[in-house]
């Protein structure tokens, strides 16, 4: 049986075998596609009569023994005016820079795709080896609204000659990756579960995953803590792979802890014969070879790693095609054999691994999602753990935030060294006084629960109150720097993060509709003979249900799984899921007697109660710690509770060590924090519910034997979740529990798993707040927790003892 015909684009044939040079600018810099578009067509509407536009050229060829279907689009073709004339085809390219301030490997890249357009004209129309073609450049300024031509005349065996060449790259490459596909699929159909058995309630996870992976579509699942879903959910993924038409499986998860699970699970299935390429994508912060001290950039402002970057490419990807683990650590060794940016080497790897673990905005933030995963042609799957963070984290995605201060910082830090930036970020920094000088004379300035409650406070809907001046000076600036990247110029590293935010708000604001808020702040000046004042302009994003739902329609296969999706309807309108995707619920699998579970309405932490409430948290914590001493762990709503609840305990039972968490602590903190809690400590831990050691942390045995949890974890009153109450009510849905009660059940229900995590871990778990006791809550609760309620200290007290004893 012969092999399929190669489909293979222009564009894709260029971008892999035909760049060459330095890794120039960011992905954001560059003319929008919008622009690109407006202006090709503008040019395409000027072009002569009997000239066509958007020239559709597929070609079959063979070479190297492959059959390839080499298509794509010539932005004008010009046919033969006479006997005198060849044919010209014309490409267009849209900079801010005139073409000849664009560095030489951009004008190359340019000129490669109009080349091998040129090879295919030619084999279209059967041309002779000496047969002459037209190519034309029209760098189009959007600046100066010019054009600047650029006219080179081959002889179309030329031409071949060039296309040929970088086909033979791109073939020779693409037989080494089908022949690891090959493997990667034979290996997983011979793959056997790498267990003995299942667990309770796995098999059931594993069935489903595999159908919905098989057949294509969306999936929940709602698996209790200990169930294993990490390998029943991969080991289906990966048997989908040999046995379907899968081509790429892409793994989120938010927390380093996730990460470290799928590495474990995939190497154990590669010791059982897998042969799977497994890539794993780390924030630039940690990645990058300048943010970690190890190159410094040169007088230009450039990371030397990025000079000749394309040049050193191919070794370091024939190098590590192929690898089991292309972990940080493995991509951050090549990079130094060669000396390439070891982050921007990762994201060049994404499309040559088998399975992709990374974190939710690579492919949900707008900013940082790798285009080579909304490539539709090739069928992926995505696996969302955690799932239950997902809903804030892509709210967050689509928000930004500009400060005036910040932007001044930035103007300064441009001073002497680019004057024409700072110039643009004065003239932002002035829009943003003018903007608030007409909110002030508008006279429309309120607060939340009404009209001249919080001066200084402006909240308006996106699509009615825009602050089109703002925008217009933030693309003027963004527009010099286009041009210093363009030019292979840098702006100062130190307003790297301000460009950043600057890139966001104008992104989102493109984005933005009915979802959105605009909220502008102004910090009143502690000197009121001061000029100064802060102020800030926020696009607050209330739901991203839309652009997640727009985010799954690029994959084949959407799984979404955690301990923690309920209410089912609650999670589906947050997630953007179709509402008939098939929600799955596991029972636990382990036995009800592991955990014990008691419920203390006999505490009321909130607000305005928790200075009484402190005296009965520490007797309460004392019983519960004396009960059966070992390690365990209290979570608090928020840190001032925390700490006064640790004042007084400690005042009183100065004899049992307490560790507690600490606002914006290291990672060498957090370390710390967790080994405390080790099996023989006796350890007490005062912690913040949501917080890094509430979710993703395993305490196997005898680490945790205990859990205390201080109130229902409502998230903390403010503008925004004030705004996103409103915006639920306004649509006929109950606000208060989509804005407050759902999120923090989620809190809670994420820091009682930590307790039960194999099946010879026993401990207890304590919910002290008398709103655990409400049938809200209650009817909330997982199936597998058998709720105990203790009325007062003495009562919980001979609970915990007939637990312990039993």
């Amino acid at each position: 049986m012969s092999n399929p015909a190669l489909q293979l684009s222009v564009g894709e044939l260029v971008a892999f075998a035909c760049r060459s040079g330095d890794l120039v600018g960011e992905s954001s810099a560059g003319p929008t596609a919008l622009e690109g578009i407006r202006a090709h067509q503008r040019l395409q509407k000027k072009r002569p009569k009997g000239s066509e536009a958007e020239y559709r050229l597929q070609e079959t060829l063979e070479q190297n023994g492959h059959t390839v279907v080499l298509s794509g689009r010539v932005d004008i073709l010009h046919p033969q005016p006479d006997l005198h004339r060849a044919v010209q085809l014309d490409e267009i390219k849209t900079t801010y820079v005139p073409p000849h301030k664009l560095s030489e490997s951009a004008r190359d890249l340019h000129w490669a795709q109009l080349k091998i357009y040129g090879f295919c004209y030619g084999l279209q129309q059967q041309f002779s080896a000496d047969t002459p073609l037209a190519l034309q450049m029209l760098w189009h300024n959007l600046k100066e609204k010019k054009t600047y031509p650029e006219s080179r005349e081959f002889r179309w065996c030329e031409l071949e000659t060039f296309a040929r060449a970088a086909l033979a790259e791109y073939l020779q490459w693409h037989q080494r990756w089908q022949a690891h596909r090959q493997a990667v699929r034979a290996s997983a159909r011979k793959l056997d579960f790498p267990f003995t058995q299942y667990r309770a309630g796995q098999r059931s996870m594993a069935v489903a995953a595999y159908r919905c992976l098989r057949d294509g579509g969306e999936l929940v699942v709602e698996a209790p803590t200990g169930i294993g879903k990490t390998i029943s959910t991969l080991f289906p993924a990966i048997k989908a792979v040999g046995e379907t038409t899968l081509d790429q499986l892409v793994y989120l998860t938010a927390k380093n802890s996730g990460r470290q699970v799928v590495r474990e699970t995939t190497a154990r299935l590669q010791a059982d014969g897998l042969t799977l390429s497994v890539l794993e994508l780390q924030a630039r912060d940690k990645t990058c070879a300048c943010s970690l001290g190890l190159c410094s950039r040169d007088d230009e402002g450039i990371c030397p790693r990025t000079r000749g970057f394309f040049d050193r490419l191919p070794e370091a990807r024939r190098s590590l095609l192929g690898r089991p683990l292309l972990t940080p650590e493995v991509i951050a060794e090549e990079a130094d054999r060669l000396q390439l940016c070891p982050f921007e080497l990762s994201l060049q790897m994404l499309p040559w691994a088998d399975l992709v673990v990374c974190d939710f905005n690579y492919v949900f933030d707008p900013l940082v999602q790798m285009h080579s995963l909304r490539d539709t042609r090739l069928r992926r799957a995505l696996l969302i753990d955690e799932a239950h963070n997902l809903s804030d984290r892509a709210r967050a995605m689509f928000s930004a935030k500009l400060t005036r201060g910040e932007s001044r910082r930035a103007a300064a830090a441009c001073k002497g060294s680019h004057p024409t930036l700072r110039r643009a970020i004065q003239s932002l920094v002035r829009a943003l006084d003018k903007w608030v000088e007409q909110l002030r004379e508008s006279g429309q300035e309120s607060g939340l629960a009404g009209k001249g409650e919080n001066p200084g406070l402006w909240i308006s809907a996106l699509e009615d109150d825009a602050p089109q001046g703002i925008s217009g000076a933030i693309h003027k600036v963004l527009l010099v720097v286009s041009q210093l990247w363009e030019q292979s110029q840098s702006p100062p590293e130190a307003i790297a993060d301000w460009l950043k935010a600057l890139f966001r708000y104008q992104t989102v604001e493109q984005l933005a509709g009915e979802q959105h808020r605009c909220i502008t702040r102004v910090q009143n000046p502690t000197n009121p003979q001061s000029s100064w004042r802060e102020q800030e302009v926020e696009l607050l994003c209330l739901n991203a249900a839309d652009f997640l739902h727009q985010a799954y329609t690029q994959f084949h296969s959407v799984i979404a799984f955690s301990a923690t999706l309920r209410p089912p309807v609650y999670v589906y309108r947050q997630l953007g899921l179709q509402a008939d995707a098939p929600y799955l619920t596991l029972p636990s699998p382990f036995a009800a007697e592991q955990l014990g579970l008691f419920v203390c309405p006999f505490v009321d932490t909130r607000y305005r109660a928790r200075h009484q409430a402190s005296d009965a948290l520490v007797e309460l914590i004392a019983r519960t710690f004396h009960s059966r001493p070992g390690n365990y762990l209290v979570f608090f709503p928020s840190y001032r509770f925390l700490q006064q609840v640790a004042e007084r305990f400690t005042a009183q039972f100065p004899e049992i060590p307490l560790v507690q968490q600490t606002s914006g602590s290291s990672d060498q903190q957090r370390s710390a924090f967790l080994d405390h809690f080790q099996s023989g400590h006796r350890s007490l831990g005062f912690a913040i519910m949501g917080g890094v050691f509430g979710e993703g942390v395993d305490y196997v045995g005898e680490q945790l034997v205990g859990t205390i949890v201080v109130g229902v974890g409502l998230p903390q009153v403010n503008e925004e979740q004030e705004l996103l109450r409103a915006a639920c009510e306004q649509q006929g849905e109950n606000g208060f529990d989509i804005a407050y009660r759902y999120p923090g059940l989620t809190r809670v229900l994420q820091t009682a798993g930590r307790v039960i995590r194999t099946e010879t871990d026993r401990g207890v778990v304590i919910l002290a707040d008398y709103r655990f006791a409400d049938p809200f809550y209650r009817a909330l609760y997982p199936q597998h927790w058998h709720p105990q309620t203790c009325d007062n200290g003495n009562t919980l007290s001979a609970a915990l003892d007939q637990f312990w004893n039993t």
